[in-house]
This record gives C-alpha cells, sequence and structure tokens, in this order.
C-alpha cells in the first residue's frame, strides 16, 4: 500500500485511490481472500465529508493500509466484505468513522454480519447502518454532517 494516490475529481466529488497499489494477479489459498486484498480502495470526499470505500479487503489488507496511513479518519466507513468477522477491529474502530454502512444480504449462509463487529464498531461510536435490516443505504450531507437515510 502506498500513502495517498492523486486526487481525481468528478463533479464535487474528490476522489482517492488507495489500492491496490499492485494489481498483480496472486495465487492464493482458493477461499478468496488473495483476490479480496486486490480490492479497489478509495477515499472520497464530498462536502467536507470522507468516506472509505474499502471493497472487500481482508485483515492482512487492512493492517496494510493501516501501516501506510496511520492517520486516516473518516466520517462514513463501508464496512469491508459484508461485515464479516475477518476484520481488522484496531483498524476499522480506530477509524473515528460516525457512519458505519454495512451491505449484506438478508438470511445470508454466511452470518454476516458479525455481531462482534457490529458491538465494537457502536462502542467505538459508529452508527451502524445494514441493507438487511433497514433496506437501500443513503448518505447525504447536510451543513458539513454525514447523514445515513434508509427506507424508513
Amino acid at each position: 500500500m502506498a500513502s495517498y494516490a492523486a486526487t481525481e475529481r468528478v463533479g464535487e466529488v474528490a476522489l482517492q485511490s488507495l489500492a491496490p497499489v499492485d494489481s498483480t494477479p496472486r495465487d492464493g489459498p482458493g477461499d478468496g481472500s488473495t483476490a479480496n486484498d486486490q480490492s479497489v480502495v478509495l477515499l472520497a470526499e464530498v462536502g467536507g465529508v470522507r468516506v472509505l470505500l474499502p471493497g472487500g479487503l481482508e485483515p492482512p489488507g487492512q493492517a496494510a493500509l493501516a501501516r501506510a496511513l496511520p492517520d486516516l479518519a473518516v466520517d462514513v466507513l463501508k464496512v469491508p466484505h459484508h461485515g464479516s468477522r475477518h476484520q481488522d477491529l484496531d483498524l476499522l474502530t480506530g477509524l473515528g468513522a460516525e457512519l458505519a454502512l454495512v451491505p449484506v444480504g438478508a438470511d445470508n449462509d454466511y452470518g454476516h454480519p458479525d455481531a462482534g463487529l457490529l458491538t465494537a464498531l457502536e462502542a467505538a461510536g459508529a452508527r451502524v447502518l445494514r441493507t438487511d435490516t433497514d433496506g437501500p443505504l443513503a448518505v447525504v450531507v447536510r451543513d458539513g454532517e454525514a447523514v445515513g437515510l434508509t427506507r424508513d
């Protein structure tokens, strides 16, 4: 993982690609973790609100991100890998996110999202929103603050 890449602008959104630094295909154990650690990781900023979009990044990739960007702080976190229990909790809870979004299917066979992960994010001060229980999610910026919206 390298430090911040150049910023690209799309309308009012500033995007930085944080990973992958090297897109060379790698052999792995066959469980998808190697491919997940090649996820595109974006840092988006709009209206002063910072959003981390880490794809399916696994704990080794999350740890590499934490080493490369030890002071990374965001307002909104899209929780990696559907809220699986395989996470670098120090990174995720240390981001300072006010909102944590978990895109996950209802009644999935994997047990996602992990209850311990959700508890840790809430204990760190994040409001956790999940697509399996809250339906479609949206984040809007109001007066410089991230506000999570659900269908209710």
